[in-house]
């Protein structure tokens, strides 16, 4: 899974708030839903990842991680 947990820790560090997300980025701001999804670590489009990226003027790797899913139990019935 991708964990955006990255992500959340930039924004403490840098005391960046999602209101400022929301309405400070200018062509970058990002939509509720979208922030939700961000908090959630729920799937968001490339585009979304692009504005992260220009908007903290970071990497991929600065704001989401890979996570291995655990071992799921095969279900033989």
């Amino acid at each position: 899974m991708i964990s955006f947990r990255p992500l959340r820790e930039l924004m403490k560090k840098r005391k960046i708030s999602t209101y400022y997300l929301r309405n400070k980025c200018g062509l970058y701001n990002l939509d509720s839903k979208t922030i939700q999804r961000l908090m959630n670590d729920e799937s968001v489009s490339s585009n979304t990842l692009d504005a992260l990226c220009n908007i903290f003027d970071c990497q991929l790797t600065d704001i989401a991680e890979f996570q291995k899913d655990p071992p799921r139990s095969l279900d033989l019935d």
